[in-house]
């Protein structure tokens, strides 16, 4: 502890130092005779923003690029309280290696009286990191001024010059400037004196500006100017790459190849360490025992073995370090990790280089003009099979081969080579996805429930969610994830500990695992205590269906195009439940939004399926946008009822599993129709037209008709018994709100004891060969096809039938009874051998021979 204490007090000693050191290249002077004067406007009319906390009256910005000198003359008015907290203190920044500071004046402006603030005793000159969480020490300085006595009204005025460009750039100057602010500006100044011999591009975006050009005697004077511009203002979460304010940009950069060149001259290394980095790469490659290919062995060691840290001050932020230092250190930033990886690949003959991107606007870079400007980071291209691959050594603990490894999209890079004459185009990454199943056991209605969770991660989600289970403990993942699923379930434990499966190398998946139980998962409904309910929320995807709203929206809302989430939610229920199936799919070309619910065997699934298909949604398409989300949003809670009453008086019933209720409704029906046909047996009757000592046999088609008559009873009798109708399986989802399946269930009942009974009377009748068989067979086949009728179209409005039956198989009893009808009705209608058959009588009498039709007897 003692030996910590003292290293810290030996760094702040040296860094107090250095700030004094360096504190004394700040310099009080006038303003430089090459500027041209401003004057800025005190008492400008200019309309101001409701709550803006200041006004810009001036905002002037010289370049001498001859002398190396940037000049910047400010000037603004504080409007409210907010603006006095905002601007009372200020910063200069500058880079003491190659640049010093020049304060020329500090005013405040009140009531006509000036105010100097410019004491060079009072600036203090801090070394500060603002890139500190990035591990990044720039090693800049901040020269801060503290104004006193600021008040609402007051204004400010102040200029310097900073002397002094980064030689990285060998004299080349480029830079970016804003003609319109989101907040108000009086006025905008800009000018530019360039030595002849080397001419700047100059190239506006978001408007037509055109600079004023004077040539004089050693240089060209460009000047850019805008009085009373418009002031930009932003809807929340817009793109980053999205700039609708009027600016433009100068650079004394010709061409691509030129901002290549000036970068690539400082990515060069000696033989003897190129030598000395193959002996090393050498050793990784061999000691990889997972790999054939060398390349993952050597860029998991730069990606996870280097750690991500930066010194970049003077030619440090541009230039990088040497690979050899870089590789015994085991520090450095992008461009250390990418300047190694690359050296480490070309021992193996691989055709590498660094390669300049910007992690923020890489998709509009193309439109920049050439200038190191548009670069913020730095990742390795390589060469192989004649196809451009990429990496970011900045990235660790990715998995997979090197071919499919993730790397951001960049949009377009700059290769570090000397023959580069344009941008490189990256294409879209496949971000993989988040695959996630979560599955309820309710143990018992009313009581807990426990939830199993599994998460498969792919691509760089896999990346990503293994680099925060090393870099965090399972303990702390474990309360995160269970302060996640407490948002939905208030009084979630933890069932069993957490636990993650790694396949880094063949598929790079990671695999998380949860369990939880949910003791009052069940709930009562307010309006009917007897009812209680279960909600079902989809938590995983609840951040994406609820898009930030913005009236009138008149910038791109910003989408993460990495979204992609496969969501099942799996409910084991311990009885047979209604459930509606039901599908939907959003119609809007942004996301891609699935929904779907399936039944099966007291299981529910509810899948979800979410895929951003772009990264921002234009303005115009806002509206829409939202609308198709409120839609898809109706999905994503799910409810469970339950009547607790009705199965109060279902287990009151005893433990027999015999439905009394449906066999005692069987018999009676069976019962009432049997009487029915015993009346039609003995009452009705149709006269014979043929004799009955001269009747034809049963026979023919009649045996098959026998034989279907025989079998129905059967068939119609063991469906109820296979199917669990006697039980009181079907009758106990009337608690689970599946009444209408109970009641179809007593139809069907109903209309299966009818039948049968009825079946028996044709039977008999058949047999007899009754003359009243034909009538009453062709009134079984129509009864039979009503019945059926009835049966399927109520079947097919039953959600629970519909989620495991397919409509054509509800249908199809339907389809074969009406072939049948169709087939035999007219066959008893018109058949002469039915009509010689079926002759007998209950009653026998004598056959007139006036009715006697076709019979030899008349003419014997």
């Amino acid at each position: 502890m003692k030996r910590l204490q003292s290293i810290c007090t030996f760094i702040t000693c040296i860094w107090l130092c250095a700030v004094s050191a360096q504190s004394n290249q700040v310099f009080q002077s006038k303003t430089p005779n090459w500027v041209t004067p401003i004057e800025a406007k005190l008492s400008s009319e200019k309309k101001e923003l409701d709550n803006a906390p200041f006004l810009y009256l001036l905002v002037d910005s010289q370049y001498n690029l001859i002398e190396q000198k940037a000049y910047r003359h400010m000037a603004f008015k504080v409007l409210n309280s907010e603006g006095v907290q905002e601007m009372s203190d200020f910063t200069i920044e500058f880079d003491p290696d190659f640049q010093s500071l020049f304060i020329h004046k500090i005013n405040i402006y009140r009531e006509g009286k000036v105010i100097d603030q410019l004491n060079l005793n009072q600036i203090k000159t801090v070394q500060r990191e603002t890139n500190l969480e990035r591990h990044l020490y720039d090693g800049s300085l901040s020269a801060l001024f503290n104004l006193t006595e600021v008040r609402v009204g007051d204004i400010i005025e102040y200029s310097y010059t900073r002397q002094g460009f980064t030689p990285v750039h060998h004299g080349k100057f480029s830079t970016e400037e804003y003609l319109e602010y989101s907040l108000p500006v009086v006025y905008i100044y800009g000018r530019y004196i360039v030595p002849k011999t080397e001419p700047l591009e100059i190239r506006f975006f978001n408007g037509n500006t055109k600079p004023e050009i004077t040539a004089h005697a050693n240089y060209i004077e460009y000047v850019v100017k805008n009085e009373n511009p418009e002031t930009t203002l932003y809807d929340a979460n817009v793109p980053v790459w999205y700039d609708a304010s009027q600016s433009y940009q100068i650079s004394q950069f010709q061409s691509w190849n030129d901002v290549a060149k000036n970068y690539n001259q400082y990515y060069q290394i000696s033989a003897a360490d190129r030598n000395w980095l193959h002996a090393k790469a050498k050793e990784i490659v061999e000691a990889d025992t997972i790999f054939d290919d060398s390349i993952v062995p050597l860029v998991r060691f730069v990606q996870d073995k280097i750690r991500y840290l930066g010194f970049e001050n003077g030619l440090s932020s541009h230039k990088p370090s040497n690979p050899k230092d870089i590789f015994n250190r085991r520090y450095g930033d992008c461009k250390d990790k990418s300047f190694l990886l690359s050296e480490l690949l070309k021992s193996y003959q691989i055709d590498a280089h660094p390669i300049l991107v910007n992690s923020s606007f890489g998709n509009t870079i193309n439109e920049d003009l050439p200038s190191p400007n548009s670069f913020d980071h730095c990742i390795v291209q390589y060469k192989k099979f004649n196809k451009d691959y990429f990496i970011d050594p900045t990235i660790s603990n990715q998995g997979i081969d090197a071919e499919e490894i993730f790397t951001p999209d960049y949009g377009y890079g700059l290769i570090l080579d000397d023959n580069t004459t344009a941008l490189t185009k990256f294409e879209k990454p496949d971000y993989g996805k988040a695959n996630i199943t979560e599955t309820f056991i309710i143990d018992s209605i009313g009581g807990s429930t426990r939830l199993k969770v599994e998460t498969v991660y792919t691509g760089s989600k896999a990346d990503n969610t293994r680099a925060e289970f090393n870099a965090n403990g399972l303990s702390s993942i474990q309360k995160s994830y269970l302060d996640f699923y407490s948002l939905a379930y208030n009084d979630i434990e933890v069932a069993q500990d957490m636990y993650f499966k790694d396949d880094r190398n063949q598929k790079n998946t990671f695999t998380v695992y949860e369990e939880y139980v949910i003791p009052n998962h069940w709930a009562a409904m307010p309006e009917d205590p007897e009812q209680i309910y279960s909600e079902y929320y989809a938590l995983a995807i609840d951040n994406f269906m609820f898009p930030q709203k913005t009236a009138k929206r008149k910038s791109p809302y910003y989408i993460n195009e990495s979204t992609n989430v496969d969501y099942n939610i799996v409910i084991f229920t311990p009885e047979k439940w209604s459930i509606k199936p039901d599908y939907y799919k959003s119609d809007n070309p942004y996301f891609e939004y699935t929904y779907e619910t399936k039944y099966s065997n007291a299981r529910i699934d509810l899948i979800h399926k979410y895929k951003a298909l772009s990264d921002h949604v234009p303005a115009e398409d806002y509206s829409e946008f939202l609308k198709a989300h409120e839609k898809a949003s109706e999905n994503i809670s799910y409810y469970l009822t339950y009547n607790t009453g009705m199965a109060q008086s279902l287990a009151a019933t005893g433990d027999s599993d015999i439905s009394w209720f449906a066999v005692i409704l069987f018999l009676v029906v069976f019962t009432g129709v049997g009487f029915l046909c015993r009346l039609i047996y003995t009452n009705y009757e149709i006269p014979s037209k043929a004799h009955p000592d001269d009747h034809r046999p049963i026979g023919g088609w009649l045996v098959l008709i026998a034989i279907g008559l025989c079998i129905s009873p059967i068939l119609s009798f063991f469906p109820m018994i296979s199917n669990d109708y006697f039980t009181s399986n079907y009758f106990s989802l009337w608690s689970t709100g599946n009444e209408a399946l109970v009641l179809l269930v007593f139809f069907e009942v109903i209309f299966n004891a009818a039948s049968i009974a009825f079946n028996i009377l044709i039977l008999i009748i058949f047999f007899k060969r009754r003359s009243i068989a034909p009538r009453l067979i062709i009134a079984f086949y129509a009864f039979n096809l009503i019945g059926l009728s009835i049966d399927a179209l109520a079947a097919s409005t039953i959600p629970s039938i519909q989620s495991i039956t397919a409509t054509a198989d509800i249908y199809s009893e339907v389809l074969k009874s009406l072939i049948s009808c169709l087939i035999w009705i007219p066959y008893f209608i018109y058949s002469e051998r039915v009509k010689d058959t079926f002759v007998n009588t209950y009653k026998k009498h004598n056959t007139a021979a006036n009715d006697i039709e076709n019979m030899d007897l008349i003419k014997d």
